[in-house]
């Protein structure tokens, strides 16, 4: 009878097959040249469409500040008209034209004005504007000479109770150049977003790798022993019904493989569109080149009350999204007071000084002589204009909308800063995790190793079976599969640690410069335990 035990001789035919454990690249290193982790994230903000889209917001913002600012503009007007009339007369004017020495049977008026004017709104809510007009008169009775008169008025106009101030006046041009600043936290936050995006793709992608590598060599070691037991069943050293256990035990390393090359293609091309890559783009994607952030023997950072606390309130410094959910609870606000003058009634003083001048003539100069010569006093107007809506239905309705939007804007702050302090506080434990975890993935590994040498030795001895070297075989393949998914654990901790403290970008920056040590290291002035 067969022994279902290996003879030493027929165990070394097995346990030396070329492809083993010990000259496979370790999940997560340096591979052949490719693409490597900056490369994806500057093409994640060169071609990402959502950045452009982003952009765009702050352009809108901008020109709404713009349109703001034109309140204050100085307006300028202009007119030159000429004007003919002939007005027939009644018998007793023609009468009476021929007493003074003419006939006529109309008279004929030509009326020339030329006039212009500026006016401006200042930000303390005054009006200052200035008229000038000019005008000559001739007929073809008394004024046939002609007659120039020329006016000139300078007006000041000041808000007693509505419009009043500096704050008030300028509320809409402050409320807009607030909401530029949360337009560009808001854009620095979505850079944040798609690095966060791309490196998580970069990472999942890596790992997706390595753990095709060893399932890959896996089923390669799997079918040499379908072949080695196969040969020894042929030359009658070996039992028939071992061929199956090996050839099942191969079919589920081809399964595994099989499965895991889905996986591998779905995170290529998932790192393709998070780079904003097209179709044919994504078809030309490269191998990686960055391997895994080591943090087997890194100080875990520390997840004390007081640690999370503190690095809490720093991410609450520098998260951009926060920090633009600020900038719209300021807007709001100002928008807000400055409902709230629109209670009031409108109550303005208005000063105006001015002259006029008249000069006869006919010639050009003496069109303009009344602009210098000619004047005969000052003109003094002194005018209060007072109105009001007894309902103020239109404004009490702006006050309860200005209201309920600070209110908004409110709740949107301090809903964002809850989020944070738990992404804060979930994500430096995530690092503090991933670290023990890769360590004792490490030992899982190293142990099995022995093991696996154990019973590769036993076979060695004829004391060992191939059942139970094919079991610590496959207990060891799970252990490399978890140690590549403790890596990937650790790296994306890192990257939302990174996020989640705001430290990935500059929130105020308006350019944004990357480092490797982004991905691979935590914040300065974390505490450690």
């Amino acid at each position: 009878m067969r022994s279902s035990r290996f003879v030493p001789f027929l165990a070394f035919t097995l346990v030396t097959s070329p492809s083993t454990f010990a000259q496979q690249p370790l999940p997560g290193s340096p591979g052949p040249p490719g693409i490597s982790l900056l490369e994806a994230v500057r093409s994640t903000l060169q071609k990402h469409p959502m950045l452009r889209f982003q952009q765009q917001q702050v352009e809108i913002s901008r020109a709404v500040k713009q349109q703001r600012s034109g309140d204050f503009d100085m307006t300028l007007e202009a007119l030159a008209s000429q004007n003919r009339a002939n007005n027939p007369l009644t018998e007793a004017d023609r009468n009476l034209a021929i007493l003074e020495g003419f006939s006529t049977e109309n008279l004929a008026t030509n009326l020339t004005t030329v006039s212009g004017g500026a006016q401006r709104l200042l930000r303390s809510g005054l009006v200052i504007g200035s008229h000038i007009e000019m005008n000559r008169t001739t007929d073809n009775s008394q004024l046939v000479s002609g007659a120039n008169r020329a006016r000139l008025t300078f007006d000041v106009t000041v808000p007693l109770m509505r419009g009043k101030g500096r704050e008030v006046a300028t509320a809409l041009e402050t409320s807009a150049q607030v909401d530029v600043e949360a337009s560009l936290f808001s854009l620095n936050h979505t850079i944040a977003e798609l690095i966060l995006s791309a490196a998580t793709s970069y990472w999942q992608y890596l790992a997706s790798l390595g753990q095709l590598t060893i399932l890959t060599n896996s089923e390669a070691r799997g079918k040499e022993y379908v072949e080695s037991v196969q040969t020894l069943v042929e030359a009658d050293k070996l039992p028939r019904s071992e061929i199956n256990q090996v050839q099942a035990n191969f079919a589920s390393r081809t399964a595994g493989r099989i499965s895991f090359e889905q996986q591998a293609a779905e995170a290529r091309n998932n790192l393709g569109f998070a780079m904003g890559l097209g179709p044919r783009e994504l078809i030309d994607l490269s191998g990686l080149s960055d391997p895994f952030p080591e943090g087997e023997r890194l100080t875990p950072p520390a997840v004390s009350p007081d640690s999370i606390r503190s690095a809490i309130e720093e991410a609450l410094k520098r998260r951009a999204d926060y920090l633009s959910a600020e900038k719209h609870r300021e807007s709001a606000e100002v928008l807000r007071k400055y409902s709230k003058n629109g209670l009031l009634p409108r109550l303005d003083l208005t000063f105006t000084g001015g002259y006029a001048a008249l000069q006869d003539g006919r010639r050009p100069d003496e069109f303009l002589a009344p602009l210098f010569t000619g004047a005969r006093g000052p003109d003094v107007i002194l005018s209060l204009n007072y109105s009001f809506a007894p309902a103020k239905n239109l404004a009490l309705g702006r006050v309860a909308e200005a209201e309920a939007t600070y209110q908004q804007t409110v709740f949107q702050s301090a809903d964002k800063a809850r989020a944070i302090a738990n992404s804060v506080a979930t994500s430096i434990t995530a690092v503090y995790n991933s670290i023990s975890r890769l360590q004792k993935t490490r030992e899982a590994v190293a142990g099995y190793q022995v093991a696996l040498e154990g019973e590769r030795d036993k076979l060695r001895l004829g004391v060992g079976s191939l059942t139970d070297m094919l079991t610590v075989e496959t207990r060891l393949t799970d252990a490399l599969l978890d140690q590549v998914n403790a890596r990937l654990a650790y790296a994306l901790a890192l990257v939302n640690f990174r996020f989640a403290s705001g430290t990935l970008v500059d929130p105020a920056g308006t350019a944004q410069s990357l480092e490797r040590e982004l991905f691979y290291s935590l914040p300065p002035g974390v505490a450690h335990e």
